[in-house]
């Protein structure tokens, strides 16, 4: 078996997640599931906006126009649309090989201009039920579908040993409350919640791993930046690559997402709950099927909706409910901690990507039938 991953978004090689910079959910996936596609010994080409030609973890990458001539080699199983697509491209490999073309689906909703609804897709690769819930009119009956599930960094798998205690790593005795993720997802809304905190803890401090740039405009995401850093409270503003964010997580106490994103299904969400993380999160899109129970979740307006995400956030109940989580820390540690570890334990269990190979070579074998 030999798979093309195609992503029309981004340019990276497969040793992309290992630079000590910041990295998307999309491209996250490609990787981590190509590399562990390549230690089962199925064969692996990605299509990017690479300028050149680069090989890294045994895996090509390729500029996007070397797909007009590999489109047609027959040395490729399955071509694999990742995250985005247009439909000429997918209408010229559809064209051109026999093997089939597939989307694997990371944004919210398709019949948009960045993910077109199309018929010629023989599969399609859902990361949630939410997900494939919300798309079913726009998916041909001809095309199969699966929902197969994003996973973490391996750095996250090994943050706490089986019979590591949870809590000694995190310490003191005020909370570090964690954000960590793009702009939209709920970065604009930590001032709020961070002013309703401080009436509720005695102590706590906010670290925020977020561009939070809400523009394109650099002088207002600068001007953003600044007033994010100046927030009380606030001890760190800015981003990490993973290993870091991982030990960072790791001694922090909660993670705070006060999110209005229709999420898919968060990377970002399964890290937090494998560092040990206690999580209060909205219960927008995909966010409680992703979380499995072991999530506090805050109700939002229109909390299954596709695409918006202009609702309101609640800062009080958020607030509130971040305080609760403290204080039922603080007054039973014993019942915490075992909560702690069956949270890592079920992440770990659940959420790696080598368990993701198995799952994507059945169905694409299935395809090919």
């Amino acid at each position: 078996m030999h798979l093309a991953f195609i992503d029309i978004a981004s340019a990276y090689g497969a040793d992309r997640p290992d630079e000590d910079a910041p990295l998307g959910g999309t491209t996250s996936a490609v990787c981590f599931l190509a590399r562990e596609m390549v230690k089962a010994g199925i064969a692996c080409t990605f299509f990017n906006k690479v300028g050149e030609p680069l090989a890294a973890c045994g895996i090509r990458s390729l500029p996007l126009e070397a797909l007009a001539d590999e489109c047609s080699n027959p040395v490729y199983s399955a071509f694999v649309f990742c995250g985005r697509w247009t439909e000429w491209l997918v209408r010229l490999v559809a064209g051109a090989s026999r093997a089939p073309v597939v989307g694997w689906m990371h944004e919210s909703l398709m019949g948009t201009e960045f993910v077109p609804a199309l018929d010629t897709f023989r599969g399609m690769v859902f990361v949630s039920e939410w997900q494939k819930k919300v798309n079913q009119s726009f998916v041909a009956p001809s095309c199969q579908q699966i929902v197969i599930r994003n996973a973490m960094n391996p750095v996250f798998e090994r943050l706490f040993a089986p019979d590591e205690p949870t809590l000694a790593a995190k310490g003191g005795d005020a909370p570090i409350i964690f954000y960590v993720g793009a702009t939209p997802r709920g970065a604009l809304h930590m001032p709020g919640v961070i002013a309703h905190l401080q009436h509720r803890l005695p102590d706590f401090s906010v670290e925020i791993y977020s561009s939070c740039a809400p523009s394109r405009d650099p002088v207002e995401n600068a001007a953003c930046f600044a007033r994010m850093r100046a927030l009380s409270h606030v001890t760190h503003v800015g981003m990490v690559g993973q290993a870091e964010l991982a030990q960072r997580m790791k001694r922090a106490s909660i993670m705070a997402m006060p999110n209005p994103w229709p999420e898919t299904s968060c990377i970002a969400l399964i890290e937090a709950m494998a560092a040990g993380l206690m999580v209060v999160a909205t219960d927008r899109a995909a966010l409680p099927e992703t979380a499995a129970g072991f999530a506090r979740h805050v109700p939002v307006e229109d909390a299954d909706h596709p695409i918006r995400f202009d609702m309101e956030i609640p800062y009080e109940a958020f607030a509130d409910a971040i305080a609760l989580e403290w204080r039922e820390r603080v007054r039973k540690p014993e019942e915490r901690e075992r909560r702690l570890r069956a949270q890592i334990d079920a992440v770990v269990a659940n959420y790696q990507w080598r368990h993701r190979v198995a799952l994507w070579t059945s169905f694409l074998a299935g395809l090919s039938g």
